[in-house]
């Protein structure tokens, strides 16, 4: 009985383990302007300018609100997971010419 806990338990582990990828945002761009992640996937920002920058989702004429942060200089982070599929636009709202986008996909089973 142990055994079959054990295995539902690393199962349970796995599954629920959430991935993540990283965006740089040097030079003023978001390095990996154009990303695909799968449902669940935390993506996390990370300023290597000494200059402050956001990531506000939307565009600079609409953001929508579906998340922001700010990243007061070099070393700071934001992180977002994505949870539901979709596209997600998202700019600096201090460089408004600094755009990305977000691809989530449904997330398939037997990927390694």
């Amino acid at each position: 009985m142990r055994t079959a806990w054990l295995a539902l338990a690393l199962w349970a582990g796995w599954e629920g383990a959430n991935p993540s990828a990283p965006v740089e945002i040097r030079t003023f761009q978001f390095r990996q302007a154009s990303l695909e992640v799968p449902v669940g996937t935390e993506v996390v920002w990370s300023n290597r300018d000494a200059v402050e920058h956001t990531v506000t989702s939307g565009a600079p004429d609409s953001a929508d609100g579906a998340f922001a942060g700010e990243l007061a200089d070099s070393g700071a982070a934001f992180r977002h997971r994505f949870d539901r599929t979709g596209t997600y636009r998202y700019f600096c709202q201090r460089h408004h010419f600094m755009r990305g986008e977000i691809r989530v996909v449904p997330h398939t089973h037997g990927e390694s």
